[in-house]
């Protein structure tokens, strides 16, 4: 595996609570001429809802069976909050107290916009503990650098503004069909 001694320690720090960050497209075209082929292919296709097509990467398999935790933890969650009690609804998958804890939490949560970031924060602290020692300048941080900035994006995805313009054209779709 090759190591990115000069790429990473050019890259800023990264917080959840972040405003001004690179996107996705501007760190991929950086990265683009420092990494080999096939590195940079693996990276490209590094996404936090479709990272199961990254195959070859032990940390990847590790994300994704994370998600997947977290995915079955929030459909269990939310059939028992609407009272459904169908076979098909329950987390038959691996589990772990923290994601459960997180999890009840952001269903729970009277506010939709701070359940979803518990779970955005909870795919970054999933991403920022599991790198492990010696992955300072290598692929896995480049891909956990990549995830993270995709998290910064949801995040800052969700304003006043964005959300009125959004209540808007749905509002006014819903008027459209009930006049029609």
């Amino acid at each position: 595996m090759a190591n990115y001694y000069y790429l990473v320690p050019t890259l800023p720090s990264l917080r959840p609570d972040m405003d001004d960050y690179m996107s996705l497209e501007e760190f991929l075209a950086l990265c683009r001429g420092h990494l080999t082929k096939k590195d940079y292919e693996i990276l490209s296709h590094a996404t936090l809802t479709g990272s199961d097509e990254v195959e070859g990467n032990a940390f990847m398999k590790a994300f994704s069976r994370f998600r997947s935790m977290v995915d079955s933890a929030l459909i269990a969650e939310r059939a028992a909050k609407l009272g459904l009690k169908d076979p098909c609804y329950e987390n038959r998958g691996d589990r772990e107290g923290r994601i459960q804890e997180a999890v009840k939490k952001a269903v729970r949560s009277d506010d939709p916009l701070m359940g979803e970031k518990l779970i955005l924060n909870l795919y970054w602290g999933f991403l920022e503990n599991n790198l492990g020692l010696g992955h300072y300048f290598d692929l896995t941080f480049l891909i956990s650098y990549a995830l993270r900035l995709q998290i910064l994006s949801r995040l800052s995805s969700f304003t006043l503004d964005k959300g009125n313009a959004e209540f808007a054209k749905l509002f006014g779709q819903l008027k459209e069909e009930i006049f029609r």
